[in-house]
């Protein structure tokens, strides 16, 4: 479980990046997000989304 909280952004396991806005569970007990990705909701699994590569700043 990677602890995704509503509003978090993520990388989908294709590789593109949405926001989470509904977290649940399925009929199996499988945990499920809402992700919105250009105005549209997927509804996929959590353990198939990973937290965005965050970029390095300089000092």
């Amino acid at each position: 479980m990677n602890g995704f909280r509503l509003g978090d952004e993520v990388m989908r396991d294709k590789g593109r990046r949405g926001v989470i806005r509904a977290i649940f569970l399925n009929r199996e007990a499988t945990r499920m997000c809402a992700v919105e990705t250009n105005g549209a909701l997927d509804f996929i699994e959590e353990s198939k989304l990973s937290a965005p590569p965050r970029a390095e700043l300089a000092a």
